[in-house]
């Protein structure tokens, strides 16, 4: 249920003005501060309620002229415009006297209007809960109620028994009945999908209504799209949760083989990002595909500009030490090379997932470690993440140890390590002994591209290259919201704590918190990587399961001065690094410990 031109009518309700408000006792507050003057008292109409009323009796008359069922398609259309352009002028009233730009900007009546604005949506929960009605969302100037009935005409019977009373407390407010929602699924603020009806030749027809949802971004590709669209339909369906929770298990796992198969069109991987600022102003390019995608274009003499929107895929393999921004091309570049194919397990990973993951959150008998074992994707990896996020609503609950989590899943994200030829100048990716020994000899580290060895000097100062410039990013703290379809990333710190305010800085639009994009995890997992690339003992006791065992042994022997010479490199950061130290005393804080300790 919505209120009609709620801040408008308002102002006519109370009698909001510069002519009517007092406001003496409020000159030279601060700004910042949410001093709300008080309502009118009796006295005649003021110039912006009087204002207010012309125009909403303006667009009255002229909605009753589109009732004419004589009017010509041209009529209805400019009537149409008319009347949205009154509507318009009614509700920006409330904006000018919050601007502080404006010719009319007038705070205290605009804190007025919403402060009035929350004391009746707060009065209209209110009332429908005396009426054992229960409210499960309520915005700016809505609410949504749950009717407790199982067909239409029972709902708008009781809407409209609601309407009545909220409407008999005022004199000009009225609320309506916007939309019948048959069943809604709701993610967050201003964020849900529901099942609407529609009347229709005399019959009621569902159509579904999204509103704030990963599907409605642009950055996500059709593919994506299309697989949220379908769970949506399951979710919405009305059938047993038990019988959709598997339907959407198959459709996960057919679509996931598909996917792999390479048998989608290239077209439903293309993801669409628009340019904030020119493609040569990012200082951080290298970490943004449509960048990258910009500034090849550019080299090709295409003009691009700030306000663009750059299309792309994602190409390659997401094992390539290649990070995946330098890995995407303009959908041109894959019709034109053949050899392009899309990265699969990428969009797995950071297009489908996250919105099903999202969508199916709370729907009981699934979770998150079984949606990613639907996909193919590392179960372990994503159990670890969820029993991370449950740890937040208790601190004693236990989890395994970071040293017992496979390195395949823990060292996941982390930057793999090249290593580039003195000789032929190529770049080698280097996994250690363990990763693959082809890369090794009795010589030490050699070229993958012309055989040579790259001396132990060399790897020194390429692997102390490669901690800094991870050491340099984290110091740069970044932070980033935690929801995806803000895409907010500051260096700034707010004084709301972790709170995100927004892309604008306007503490509003987004419920999401601020995280650091390269955490202090990150950075000690990071250097634990590094330093087990050359650990000899531990490259020893993983040959006792491969098949190559001996010729680890003998290799990890053989290179066991060189390869210490280098972890020690890795060892010196390490051990300025204070996340590896435990303090036993908060730690066991929270177990009740200390309290134990100080009675004795």
């Amino acid at each position: 249920m919505d209120f009609n031109s709620l801040y408008p009518s308002i102002i006519r309700e109370f009698n909001i003005c510069f002519t009517t408000v007092e406001r003496k006792s409020l000159r030279g507050a601060d700004e910042e501060e949410e001093t709300v003057p008080d309502v009118p008292e009796q006295q005649d109409l003021g110039i912006l309620p009087r204002l207010i009323t012309t125009l909403v009796d303006r667009r009255r008359a002229v909605k009753n002229l589109m009732k004419d069922k004589s009017a010509t398609t041209e009529q209805l259309a400019t009537w149409d415009i008319k009347q949205l352009a009154l509507k318009l002028t009614a509700n920006s009233m409330y904006g000018c006297l919050g601007y502080t730009k404006s010719r009319f900007y007038a705070r205290p009546l605009a804190v007025l209007t919403t402060f009035k604005g929350r004391e009746i949506l707060r009065s209209t929960k209110d009332l429908a809960e005396s009426m054992a009605l229960q409210v499960i969302y309520g915005d700016t100037d809505s609410v949504m109620i749950n009717a407790n009935v199982d067909n239409v005409e029972d709902a708008f019977k009781v809407g409209h028994a609601f309407k009545k009373l909220v409407d008999d407390q005022f004199k000009l407010l009225e609320i309506g009945i916007d939309n019948v929602f048959r069943r809604i699924l709701l993610q967050a603020k201003k964020k849900y999908a529901a099942i609407n009806l529609l009347e229709k030749d005399g019959k009621w027809v569902e159509k579904m209504e999204i509103k704030g949802l990963d599907m409605r971004r642009r950055e996500y590709c059709a593919l994506s799209k299309e697989v949220s669209k379908h769970l949506l339909d399951e979710i919405l369906s009305g059938d047993e949760t038990e019988v959709s929770v598997v339907r959407i298990h198959e459709y996960l796992r057919e679509i996931a083989g598909k996917m792999r198969e390479q048998s989608i069109p290239n077209a439903k991987y293309i993801v669409y990002t628009q340019l904030g600022k020119g493609p040569k102003e990012y200082p951080n390019a290298d970490s943004m595909p449509q960048v990258q995608v910009a500034l090849r274009d550019m080299a090709r003499g295409k003009a691009v500009r700030k306000g663009d929107v750059v299309s792309y895929i994602i190409t390659g393999d997401s094992k390539s030490s290649e990070p995946a921004p330098k890995r995407a091309y303009a959908p041109a570049d894959l019709k034109s090379n053949p050899e392009l194919l899309p990265d699969v397990e990428w969009y797995i990973a950071k297009q489908i997932f996250p919105p099903v993951e999202r969508l199916c959150a709370n729907i009981a008998g699934t979770s998150t470690s079984q949606l990613a074992e639907q996909l193919g994707l590392d179960v372990r990896r994503y159990a670890s993440v969820q029993n991370q996020q449950g740890a937040s609503g208790n601190d004693l609950e236990v989890h395994p140890l970071e040293s017992q989590i496979p390195d395949e899943v823990r060292f996941g994200d982390c930057e793999r390590l090249s290593l580039r030829c003195r000789k032929c100048k190529s770049t080698t990716p280097f996994e250690g002994l363990a990763g693959g020994s082809d890369c090794v000899s009795a010589s030490g580290v050699v070229c993958g591209n012309c055989g040579s060895a790259i001396s132990t000097l060399s790897i020194v100062a390429q692997v102390e290259h490669a901690i800094r410039t991870q050491t340099s990013r984290y110091y740069e703290a970044w932070l980033v919201c935690d929801d995806s379809q803000c895409g907010n990333r500051t260096r700034q710190t707010s004084v709301y704590g972790n709170r995100c305010l927004g892309p604008k800085g306007l503490a509003r639009d987004c419920l999401g918190r601020m995280r650091y994009e390269y955490s202090e995890k990150a950075i000690y997992n990071q250097l634990v990587y590094f330093a087990s690339l050359w650990d000899v003992d531990k490259a020893r006791v993983k040959a006792a399961t491969s098949e190559d065992r001996e010729k680890i042994i003998t290799l990890a022997e053989h290179n066991r001065v060189r390869f210490t010479t280098i972890k020690g490199v890795v060892d010196r950061y390490l051990d300025k690094c204070g996340r590896q130290w435990v303090a036993m005393d908060t730690l066991f804080a929270k177990l009740g410990f200390n309290k134990i300790v100080a009675g004795a």
